[in-house]
């Protein structure tokens, strides 16, 4: 049986921990979790059996098999070189760490040096299998639209703390990947881990303001010589970040079962 630690413990983790005791039980249990606020990993720890940690080191002395985060870029950028380097796998839901190509190669060596696995979850959307089937025929062309609700642009680098309207629909971004990551890092992993699957580097983004939006909505649309995708998805936002969609915390469980399973889908 493995042990995961988690880091983070907003409402996707409390809700990936929940059900990962029940789901997963069978091969998985969740030793520790950490969090910013002390407080909140407590809280946490004591609905599912698990220690509080104060500090990584803490956390990683317990010898978790797999570290899953949900703590955000700056937790990514901050632990994952300590993490793998320590003899962890490490699952990431906060994508929009790797779009720093300098940051994303440094941490796939410190995986192969130290041959750990570096686990990038579907989150919000899924079909990286066909996205990773195109990129390995090679160039295709990608673009992505987002639709959701105003509020959840607000406060972003690329508005400059200007609000979006809240009287009709308007697009508030197009452009490339990379300006999208860093005009709305808290609103483009589903952006992020589509460039990364599909390897189309200079992806298209369109990100849409709707005020009558109730879920979060991407369509991805792919294209190449010998075939042609468009996939949707729609999914109830976080109750606690309605940037994030609730499917994120599923899709780790959904890898973790896939991970320990003898049949596997891909």
């Amino acid at each position: 049986m493995k042990k995961i630690a988690v880091l983070g413990c907003g409402a996707l983790s409390q809700t990936f921990c929940m059900n990962a005791i029940r789901l997963l039980e069978d091969d998985y249990f969740i030793t520790a979790v950490l969090a910013k606020h002390h407080e909140h990993a407590v809280d946490l720890s004591m609905k599912i059996g698990s220690f509080a940690c104060r500090s990584l080191s803490e956390l990683l002395s317990l010898r978790p098999d797999i570290v899953v985060e949900f703590a955000g870029v700056e937790a990514v950028e901050k632990y994952a070189e300590d993490i793998l380097s320590s003899g962890c796998d490490l699952v990431i839901a906060s994508v929009g760490a790797l779009d720093d190509k300098d940051f994303r190669e440094h941490i796939i060596k410190v995986a192969k040096d130290h041959e750990r696995h570096i686990y990038v979850t579907s989150g919000a959307i899924g079909g990286m299998d066909i996205m990773s089937t195109f990129a390995a025929y090679g160039n295709p062309e990608v673009s992505i639209v987002s639709v959701k609700p105003p509020q959840v642009y607000d406060n972003s680098p690329y508005l400059a703390n200007k609000p979006v309207r809240r009287d009709q629909e308007v697009v508030v971004f197009e452009g490339d990947v990379h300006a999208a990551i860093r005009g709305f890092p808290r609103n483009v992993n589903v952006s992020a881990a589509t460039a990364l699957a599909s390897h189309a580097h200079d992806m298209k983004v369109k990100l849409i303001s709707d005020p009558s939006a109730t879920r979060n909505t991407h369509t991805v649309t792919l294209h190449n010589p010998i075939m042609d995708a468009q996939l949707t998805f729609s999914a109830e936002p976080d109750h606690e970040n309605e940037r994030a969609s609730m499917s994120a915390a599923w899709s780790v469980i959904a890898l973790l079962k896939n991970l320990s399973s003898p049949l596997s889908f891909f």
